[in-house]
């Protein structure tokens, strides 16, 4: 019954509130300094993946993979702490760009979605292919979490042997429980964040393929639920913005992990709600390790001290390090 009662992460004594642990780190927290080489990856759909690599500078076979949040890339601060954490301990990381979504624009109509756990899989494929890996984990944060996640449930029963487990942060597993949160007064106001750039990247498809995509009433989208209705349902195959909620959701396929797996949800996450919760999943799966501190925001974690290591990494190292 892995259900982690007591979390390590405490949050600082005067800042409670939820909002402000989930703001004020993007604007306190120390920039950590990576060089990436990046690579440029031929997809089995004949589009292109930016593969960032950070090698930990000697011979290992370890691998740490990395999936950056909706809107987010390589470079946001919470990826760069995990692969700064990582190669200090002899882990080589690889943090990937999502399509359309991401830093890469892609030369498909396809954009990287919650259920793009095929891409996850041609990266994880490739990754061990090239580097040799013997021992590949995985990190995330919220749609990054969910996708790996689902990837790990979804794919139990073909997972490359390699894949040893994740630890993965504010995971968005319940995406109709999520949507409802961005339906909220507050939430309207997060959801703004994220409509700017996936409308500005919507205009960019319109202009790459003119015929496929209607973008006459865009001015009329103003809700994340309105965004999966009108652009992704219809240009990713869906019938609905609920069935693409539903069909990628992870929360379906937490039963079917079969490899050790740290998903930590804080409780004051003003993200989730309903099945981001899984205790009684965690309960019946002893490969999953829920861990519900009460503090932590959403990709917050304010860690007190600036020369000290970001709690995410710390955690998402103590667990994962013990199972290589």
């Amino acid at each position: 019954m892995p259900v982690i009662v007591h979390s390590s992460y405490q949050p600082p004594r005067f800042f409670n509130n939820s909002h402000v642990q989930t703001i004020l780190p993007s604007y306190i927290r120390r920039s950590e300094n990576v060089d990436y080489e990046r690579e440029f990856f031929a997809t089995p759909d004949d589009d292109v993946l930016f593969l960032d690599w950070s090698r930990c500078g000697r011979k290992t076979d370890r691998l740490l993979i990395i999936n950056h949040g909706l809107c987010g890339h390589s470079r946001r601060h919470y990826v760069l702490s995990l692969v700064k954490s990582f190669n200090a301990i002899g882990w080589d990381c690889l943090a990937w760009n999502y399509r359309g979504t991401g830093i890469s624009a892609g030369t498909k109509l396809q954009f990287t979605t919650n259920d793009s756990t095929h891409e996850l899989d041609w990266v994880t494929r490739h990754a061990i292919a090239t580097g040799g890996y013997r021992k590949v984990a995985f990190s995330g944060y919220s749609m990054g979490g969910n996708l790996c996640l689902l990837y790990l449930g979804r794919h139990a029963a073909e997972l490359p042997p390699e894949v040893v487990g994740a630890a993965v942060f504010c995971a968005a597993v319940d995406l109709s429980a999520s949507s409802m949160m961005f339906n909220t007064t507050i939430g309207r106001l997060y959801s703004r964040h994220f409509l700017q750039k996936l409308l500005q990247m919507i205009v960019r498809k319109h202009e790459q393929f003119p015929e496929q995509i209607d973008i006459s009433h865009i001015e009329s989208v103003t809700t994340m639920d309105e965004f999966d209705e009108h652009f992704t349902a219809p240009l990713m195959g869906y019938a609905s913005a609920r069935d693409y909620w539903e069909k990628a959701s992870a929360s379906h396929w937490l039963d079917k992990i079969r490899v050790p797996t740290l998903m930590v949800n804080p409780r004051n996450d003003p993200f989730l709600a309903g099945d981001c919760f899984p205790v009684k999943a965690a309960e019946a799966n002893a490969n999953l390790f829920l861990e519900m501190p009460d503090g932590g925001g959403h990709c917050g974690f304010i860690t007190p001290g600036f020369d000290r290591e970001w709690w995410p990494a710390f955690r998402a190292k103590e667990f994962l390090g013990q199972l290589v």
